[in-house]
């Protein structure tokens, strides 16, 4: 009798961090589960474009493009439960733009500067916390590296 209780405690506990496993690996994203960035190559065409008054836009070049996507890889984000956060009024926030070429292919990432990144069309639209604090200033030096378009 006191064995089946025993092991009765013993399943729920393991059900339980089975569980706690499972919701934790859910709510963090690594970047490289972001559908797109494994195939990210310097034949890619690459653009940052800052979303203020200006819109300037840069253009990657091969060096930039390898150190985005190392800087995705090495990066994870938290997904939110809310479809709206809030930021700042002044938080710098820009578009990353990844197009493979092939007509069919674009990956869209929309940052608000280091504290969340959005794609439409993964992660039920939702935006993902960043949990890299130097995000920002990594993009920051890859943007100061790149050529303006316009």
């Amino acid at each position: 009798m006191r064995g089946k209780g025993l092991f009765r405690k013993a399943v729920v506990f393991a059900a339980l961090i089975a569980l706690g496993i499972a919701v934790f690996s859910w709510l963090n994203v690594r970047g490289n589960e972001i559908e797109g960035v494994s195939h990210i190559s310097s034949e890619c065409l690459v653009t940052i474009t800052y979303e203020n008054e200006t819109g300037q836009e840069y253009q990657l070049q091969a060096e930039q493009v390898d150190r985005l996507k190392e800087l995705l890889f090495k990066s994870t984000f938290t997904r939110t439960f809310s479809p709206f956060v809030t930021y700042p009024v002044d938080t710098e926030r820009y578009t990353i733009r990844i197009d493979w070429k092939d007509n069919q292919h674009v990956l869209i990432i929309h940052c608000i500067g280091n504290q969340y990144i959005s794609i439409a069309d993964q992660f039920g639209g939702r935006h993902l916390k960043v949990n890299n604090p130097d995000w920002e200033s990594t993009i920051k030096r890859i943007i100061s590296d790149s050529d303006p378009v316009r």
